[in-house]
């Protein structure tokens, strides 16, 4: 008798084992952890059962890894801090059970079935579909500086009679089947795997937002309710064998009965035969670590699916969304948002607060593409957003004063930054796009088709084999480094960041200091971009023809700088746009031939004469990017020679977004294959050198970068890059060619090297929602290095405010006219944005404002901006304070520049009253709305609106 029950007590044990085995020990012994169940309640106990790999060359980071689970840890020896690749505590109630594994993934590959690319991609996790599966081989680099990990993504294991998701009403007959003297032992097991989902119920019991956090799972839970495999680590064979041995389910009723709550939404794969491999490397550095990911080592079977994208380190260095603060008047937990923030650099650049996520419930995704629409993709999504120019990201925790910024170098074209909120945690990292996609609607294949509702999907031949690389450097908090008297390091900001990434171009030779000689210290730079020549319809001889209209001739331009400098403003260059090949809807630059209109070649002549002996800069401008007007048959350009595919083989074009119709219209010219720029270039040269130019403005090649899917000349993206920073060599004297200052538009990363000036830069963020603040990181890299503007001031819709983020960045002022005949622009789709353009009606107001920003910012051209912040009444910063404190002036921004110089910015409309200590004699003094502030050394300069 004593032996049966003896019996029953070790067979209930065997049913039910240790969810936990023991923590490794110094000796790192083999040891099971169920990393799913797992709390590890601080980053040293985390720290504890992983390997130190690798250690800096300064002997300052350590690098460490888990080989079960592929997590990985840097500790600062300098200062005891930890950073890690993923969060510690996933098994904190708060987690939805089924999103536990990807929340311990270092490494996501997306991949989309073929037969089924309507479909949303399917996501495998580094944990989930490699680690946990036992698929994953690490080995130390050569270099001995970190880990090179062989990944197998997708479980290989032969298919089990287990249902990974299955209704209750079916799980229910399934295990009624069970009989035998533990058979209720078994059914509980069994059950311990899945979790319920039963909205239905839930709303009954009054649980309302576990009902919402549970139907948005699995909707279909809400009228079927259902169970579904939470616990990844669980027995399946053990399950296979009990079911087989207790019932007579087979793979056709597991099939069915799947058939009835199967989902878009569902994240696992059921049995399947998904098996994709890829390499990539992880290494410390003296600063942080570099995470690699070798695409050319991407392999699967192609003719089932294909890989979608990569995203590296989704959750490194994490926040919680959430800490649990004891109220001890209660006895109770509180939920109190982290504080801190994520940078992404959209536009000037923005941070998302962790403090308004979570106090707002703008839950999910921020995505920014990096350089902005590709044109060689039918299907563009960057609607009514600022440019992203720079590859760099980054995240402060305040709470814990840790904090990383990231720069994407190779594949950066390719790359996305997602800035992720999930109500868990708060991370942002990169995603890059491996094979090129696009969905066409098949009317548009049709000469005068409209939008259908019929879709194809089209996938490329070929995907990106380059590497996909990500540089993270640590961020050291200020109080932290005056503890352990660290002297040099980055200060764990936006500022610090800022600091960094400048660092980082200076060092690499991208861009150089402006030097005093280089400027006029009386007079900043005023930009004027002048239309030319415009086609119109008109009649001869009651025959409609099209004609050459002028906007501004060469001799129009004498005068206009005749006028500004009979006012005092002196410094001006002038951006030729439209005044040769065909106007404004020009051919393409294989030679130059100025518009007779205009005053041809001998007006283009005599004005480089008379911009020299007066002191003002003439600039032509040429598009490389684009072929506007088809031009004669003796063209040195075609379109069936230059001009880029898309993935159907088409030719495309720019397209413009209206907000009013919240559409895409192909107004711009027709894109040309960046292979062909350098060819194109060699025909042009020799007609370029024929005149005294200096300084070209080449726009579009700072701010355009575009694929080509010809099958003949493939042009992927970082190809393209190539092909784009090629032309841009030779504009500067490359391969013995003349050398000319450029001007570029926007200033993607690639193009700054080659940069004189850039225009039309972005100023303020995108305001998306979910962001806390646009910051000024642009103004805090490039201020002091190359002179930029933002958009032609007399198209801002707000000039009060685009002239304070002018002062906030350091950019110069730039402003779009003509001459004459302006009317004519309401006619040309492309053009007929420009409404305000007119120089005579614009004169007044362009010498005005030059005059007040030039006061003000003339002294400044050669100075960083050392700092920034927001401001409550001068009082506190807004980092300390955050987003729902009231305050009065809660728009104020203070921004410092070398020399002890600096500005208070007021973007209210309302007066606001500022003490700041060591400002002014720390007394009050008042800024009027959408006014600033100048001090210098402490004491007040300038206060706009007062003499």
């Amino acid at each position: 008798m004593k032996k049966r029950i003896l019996a029953a007590i070790l067979a209930v044990l065997m049913v039910f084992p240790l969810a936990l085995g023991v923590f490794a020990s110094t000796e790192q012994e083999e040891v099971k952890i169920n990393y799913l169940k797992q709390d590890w309640k601080t980053k040293e106990a985390r720290l504890e059962v992983m390997e130190l790999c690798a250690t800096s060359e300064n002997g300052k980071l350590e690098m460490y890894f888990d080989k079960n689970s592929g997590e990985m840890g840097i500790k600062n020896l300098q200062t005891g801090e930890i950073i890690l690749s993923n969060p510690i505590d996933v098994s904190k109630s708060t987690v939805e059970p089924s999103k536990v594994p990807s929340l311990l993934s270092h490494l996501n590959v997306v991949y989309t079935v073929i037969t089924d690319n309507t479909k949303s991609p399917i996501i495998l996790n580094s944990y989930k579909d490699c680690f946990a599966c036992g698929q994953a081989v690490v080995t130390p680099l050569e270099s001995g500086d970190g880990i090179k990990i062989d990944y197998m993504f997708g479980e290989q294991k032969e298919r089990l009679l287990v249902p990974y998701k299955i209704s209750v009403e079916d799980m229910n007959a399934l295990l009624s089947q069970f009989s035998g003297e533990f058979a209720e032992a078994e059914k509980m097991k069994i059950l311990s795997y899945y979790t319920l989902y039963d909205p239905a119920s839930l709303r009954e019991q009054g649980n309302n937002e576990a009902a919402d956090a549970f139907a948005k799972v699995y909707p279909i839970s809400e009228t079927v309710p259902l169970y579904a495999i939470v616990d990844h680590n669980a027995d399946y064979e053990w399950m296979e064998t009990l079911i087989k041995n207790n019932t007579d389910y087979d793979f056709d009723k597991l099939d069915a009965d799947y058939a009835k709550v199967k989902e878009d939404s569902d994240d696992f794969s059921t049995n399947s035969s998904v098996k994709i491999t890829l390499s990539a490397t992880y290494q410390i550095t003296n600063t942080g670590l570099v995470a690699k990911v070798d695409a050319s080592s991407i392999d699967y079977d192609k003719s089932l699916y294909y890989v979608t994208a990569v995203s590296i380190l989704p959750y490194f260095n994490s926040a919680n969304a959430y800490e649990r603060v004891l109220d001890e008047s209660t006895g109770n937990y509180n939920q109190i948002p982290t504080k801190g923030y994520c940078f992404i650099p959209d536009g000037s650049g923005s941070i998302v607060r962790f403090e308004d996520v979570h106090k707002d419930k703008t839950y999910g995704e921020i995505v920014n593409d990096m350089y902005g629409n590709d044109y060689a993709y039918y299907v563009v999504t960057n609607k009514n957003v600022e440019n992203v120019t720079m590859p760099v990201f980054g995240l402060v925790n305040s709470d814990e004063k840790t904090g990383f910024v990231a720069k994407i170098g190779q594949g950066a074209s390719i790359s996305s930054i997602v800035s992720n909120h999930n109500g868990y945690y708060n991370s942002v990292y990169s995603n890059f796009k491996i094979t090129p996609n696009d969905t066409y609607d098949l009317a548009d294949a049709f000469s005068g088709g409209s939008s259908s509702s019929n879709k194809i999907s089209i996938i490329a031949d070929k995907a990106y084999k380059g590497i996909c690389e990500v540089e993270y450097v640590l961020l050291t908090d200020d109080s932290v480094a005056e503890e352990k008297g660290i002297t040099e390091y980055y200060p764990n900001s936006y500022v610090g960041m800022a600091q960094y990434y400048r660092d980082y171009l200076v060092s690499t030779g991208a861009i150089d200091r402006i030097s005093e000689d280089e400027i006029n210290p009386n007079a900043i730079k005023l930009f004027l971009e002048t239309f030319g020549a415009l086609k119109v319809s008109d009649t001869i001889m009651t025959f409609p023809v099209m004609v050459s209209k002028p906007l501004t001739t060469f001799d129009d331009i004498k005068n206009m700088y005749a006028d500004l400098k009979g006012e005092g403003v002196t410094n001006v260059s002038f951006m030729l746009n439209g005044f040769a090949n065909g106007g404004l809807l020009s051919t393409y630059p294989t030679s130059i031939d100025w518009e007779k209109v205009l005053g041809g070649k001998g007006g283009f002549v005599d004005l480089l004469k008379d911009a020299e002996e007066e002191g003002y800069e003439v600039v032509p401008e040429l598009d490389f990017s684009y072929s506007y007007s088809k031009g004669s048959m003796f063209s040195k350009y075609s379109n069936k020679k230059h001009a880029l595919k898309t993935l159907d083989g088409r030719y495309s074009t720019k397209r413009t977004y209206y907000a009013a119709t919240q559409t895409f219209e192909r107004t711009g010219g027709v894109a040309v294959s960046s292979g062909s720029f350098d060819v194109l270039y060699e025909k042009l040269y020799e007609s370029l050198s024929d005149y005294s130019i200096t300084t070209l403005a080449t726009r579009s090649l700072g701010s355009d970068l575009n694929s080509d899917f010809d099958e003949d000349e493939y042009y992927d993206r970082e190809a393209s890059m190539s092909n784009v920073v090629t032309l841009l060599k030779l504009l500067k004297g490359e391969g013995g060619k003349n050398s000319y200052k450029l001007v570029l538009d926007a200033g993607n990363s690639y193009s700054i090297p080659y940069a004189d000036v850039v225009l039309s830069a972005s100023l303020d963020s995108s305001r998306r929602q979910g962001t806390s603040e646009a910051i000024p990181f642009y103004g805090m890299v490039y201020h002091g290095y190359i002179e930029f503007t933002g958009s032609a001031f007399n198209m801002e819709g707000d000039t009060e405010y685009m002239f304070l983020k002018a002062i906030e960045n350091g950019a110069g002022l730039y402003f779009t006219v003509a001459k004459q005949n302006v009317e004519l622009l309401k006619f040309e789709p492309t053009y007929n944005k420009y409404y305000s353009v007119s120089f005579d009606n614009l004169k007044k107001t362009i010498i005005e404002t030059y005059k007040e920003y030039n006061n003000i910012m003339k002294d400044l051209q050669t100075k960083l901006i050392v700092d920034h912040s927001f401001l409550n009444n001068g009082e506190a910063t807004r980092d300390e304070l955050g987003k729902d404190v009231a305050m009065t002036g809660s728009q104020v921004v203070r921004v410092d520049y070398e020399g002890g110089a600096g500005f208070i910015l007021n973007y209210s409309e309302d007066v606001v009253t500022v003490t700041i200590e060591g400002i002014n004699g720390g007394k009050s003094f008042d800024i009027a709305g959408f006014g600033y502030a100048k001090y210098q050394n402490g004491e007040l300069v300038v206060v706009s609106g007062q003499n």
